[in-house]
């Protein structure tokens, strides 16, 4: 009980703090395309006029405006795109699953997107989704997802070399899912997630393309944690990988999580001391420079209710907590949900930040809206 009133104390103070500074980012209004479920979950630019953002819905920012596009596997809930590539204003990739006819992958043709042919077959029982997009070019292309044969995830990954789809890759073993994906250089591209031990607890993975394959890095487990995931990636270098996510202590609950970084330096992973009271997670990493970057997620709001946004920066040693903007428009403190999933940098200084909120006054949505948070200041 103490316990619980402590916390709860200092979600307020930390909070109210937070409230009495200026937040770099503000909120850009997006469109909505339904009623309910357009959460963002994957963003990919070319240019800061050519920006991609796909989930349940998915919307594109021209340089002046967002405007929803259907796409195929962008629908509701259980099929939604997960992943996405933008290589120009005629031609971006977007992956994703959940109906049953197999892996989704659309393609953007300057005009609308495609479901995208010729994929490497899949046995119909296996399910395949696809979790992550990575890539240096056009005809550097990386496709990881689940498969479920027998019931049992595993993951496969999928190369395309700009004329054709090279044999598919599986990495047998435990049941595992990829969560986010980042690529530095052909040789050199990871792939973060978990994987579940013993069907009870999650531990963090983190997978390695080397040019030749792609091999399981050797993680530490948090200490004092017993559950723990990672959900994004940033590779700057060979020597210089950042993932992000979370960890609990006992059974995985949003308002009991922590935040979790690690950090790789081309011989090994350490876990890098990060900001958040108990119900903190983090979800994706972006970068304005190497000394410069910004994780963001979610924290639990005060009121026992819903969540807030939350950003932290890193200057390449440290990491911190810094505002982020909580629209609650429906003015209703029980019902606040912001939620920051994905980010992009299309240029240096400018980022965006995505993910979902409660409701919205663009359009129709009154649950699960698209959010977008910018700002143009940084190196």
């Amino acid at each position: 009980m103490f316990w619980s009133l402590a916390v709860t104390v200092f979600l307020v103070i930390l909070t109210l703090v937070a409230s009495a500074q200026t937040s770099i980012f503000q909120v850009v209004p997006t469109p909505n395309e339904y009623e309910f479920n357009n959460a963002l979950h994957a963003s990919s630019a070319s240019s800061p006029n050519d920006i991609w953002a796909v989930g349940n819905t998915t919307i594109h920012f021209d340089g002046k405006r967002w405007k929803a596009f259907a796409a195929p596997g962008a629908t509701d809930e259980d099929n939604y795109l997960s992943g996405v590539l933008t290589f120009s204003p005629t031609l971006a990739w977007a992956g994703g699953g959940g109906d049953d006819k197999g892996q989704i992958i659309d393609q953007w043709n300057g005009k609308k997107w495609e479901r995208l042919q010729g994929l490497p077959p899949f046995p119909p029982a296996w399910q395949p989704f696809v979790m992550t997009l990575s890539g240096t070019g056009a005809n550097d292309v990386w496709v990881t997802g689940s498969i479920n044969p027998d019931e049992n995830y595993q993951l496969f990954f999928e190369h395309w070399n700009g004329a054709v789809w090279e044999t598919n890759n599986y990495l047998p073993g435990a049941i595992t899912w990829l969560f986010g994906a980042s690529q530095d250089a052909t040789n050199d591209a990871w792939a973060v997630g978990l994987q579940l031990v013993e069907d009870a607890y999650d531990f963090p993975l983190a997978v390695n393309y080397n040019g030749n394959d792609w091999i399981v890095a050797d993680l530490p487990f948090p200490q004092g944690a017993q559950n723990a995931q990672l959900q994004g990636v940033l590779a700057l270098a060979p020597n210089n990988v950042w993932a992000v996510g979370w960890q609990n202590p006992g059974v995985p609950n949003y308002y009991t999580n922590l935040t979790l970084i690690y950090h790789f330096d081309g011989h090994s992973w350490t876990i890098v001391p990060s900001p958040g009271a108990p119900g903190t997670s983090l979800y994706g990493i972006v970068k304005n420079s190497a000394n410069d970057m910004y994780a963001f997620g979610i924290s639990a709001d005060p009121s026992g209710y819903g969540f807030d946004s939350l950003v932290l920066h890193g200057d390449g040693n440290e990491w911190t907590i810094i505002p982020s903007p909580n629209p609650n428009n429906n003015n209703n403190p029980d019902d606040i949900n912001n939620e920051l999933l994905t980010g992009v940098v299309p240029s240096p200084g400018n980022v965006w930040i995505f993910g979902e909120q409660f409701d919205s006054p663009h359009g129709v949505c009154t649950d699960q809206c698209t959010l977008a948070l910018h700002t143009t200041s940084g190196d």
